[in-house]
């Protein structure tokens, strides 16, 4: 039986105790503050992160792994696996997986590595991550693996409300008009990963994040109500520093889900540079996709 091995980037929010269950890899995103670079997780937090964005007023912003990088650590992983999976951060996101790509083929070993696109981030990538690691207990196949992946990608949920527009907007991903009306008339915007992109879902307003809480909130429960959560996987609630939201969502979920299945999780120095304090996730997977 060959022996497979997941590697995700550190974008992936996922809770420590399954990545410990699973032997999932990760590879180091980098944080940069001007010319100054923190491996994020391990060498700067997203406290930190916002701490020296107050401070310094610098905004801070990601940068991907080089193609040399990621053939350290495929030849590095491959000393030990028969075959390895890499799935970082959306394509549509980050240019990491186009470097894969690359790596791959500059190494010569397109079959022992499959590069996979999570179209997603966060707790996104972490759900398909543990429906790849479930898959790699049933001996199947690499195409079957693959093939399942792409079906399963379909079926995850994945979004952010945002308590203020100023990292979306330094950051490039809403205008400035729209920070400016946003922060005018209190819009907290909720923000949803479709196809790999991210979206703005829907606009709510109100002086703080809980009628936008509510609506992710609301939404789950409809799903519930069709008997369409697939509750063989957590459902797992990222954040920045939003103990609020957590324990709203908390609260309101376990009345219907209980307790044990819910695991809140902090969010990764990537998340934080793109979406700023108090942001708050919902992410967990349906048994079909969502009606568009």
């Amino acid at each position: 039986m060959p022996k497979f091995r997941l590697v995700v980037d550190s974008s992936c929010d996922l809770p420590r105790e399954f990545y410990e269950k699973y032997n999932i890899g990760v590879t180091d995103l980098i944080v940069n503050f001007n010319e100054r670079q923190y491996v994020d997780r391990k060498e700067i937090t997203p406290e930190e992160i916002l701490k020296k964005y107050e401070e310094s007023k610098v905004f801070p912003k990601t940068s991907a792994l080089n193609i040399p990088e990621i053939e350290s650590m495929i030849q590095q992983e491959l000393k030990e696996y028969d075959h390895i999976f890499y799935m970082p951060i959306s394509s549509f996101i980050s240019s990491i997986n186009n470097n894969a790509h690359l790596a791959v083929q500059d190494l010569g070993v397109e079959d022992k590595v499959t590069i996979l696109d999570s179209y997603s981030l966060s707790s996104g990538i972490a759900l398909e991550a543990i429906g790849i690691c479930e898959d790699f207990k049933k001996n199947l196949s690499v195409e079957q693996i693959v093939k399942n992946h792409e079906a399963r990608l379909k079926n995850v949920s994945m979004s952010f409300c945002i308590q203020s527009m100023e990292f979306l907007h330094k950051g490039g991903r809403c205008s400035g008009l729209t920070y400016l009306l946003g922060n005018k008339f209190h819009i907290h915007p909720i923000i949803r990963l479709d196809e790999g992109k991210m979206g703005v879902h829907a606009l709510v307003r109100g002086k703080d994040l809980g009628k936008s809480l509510q609506k992710m909130i609301e939404e789950f429960k409809a799903e519930f109500e069709k008997d369409n959560i697939d509750f063989s996987y957590p459902i797992m609630i990222p954040h920045v520093l939003g103990d609020y939201g957590v324990t709203k969502i908390e609260k309101e979920l376990q009345e219907l889900v209980g307790q044990t299945i819910l695991f809140p999780v902090d969010a990764s120095g990537i998340i934080t540079c793109h979406c700023g304090k108090d942001t708050v996730g919902l992410a967990y997977m349906l048994k079909s996709p969502l009606n568009k």
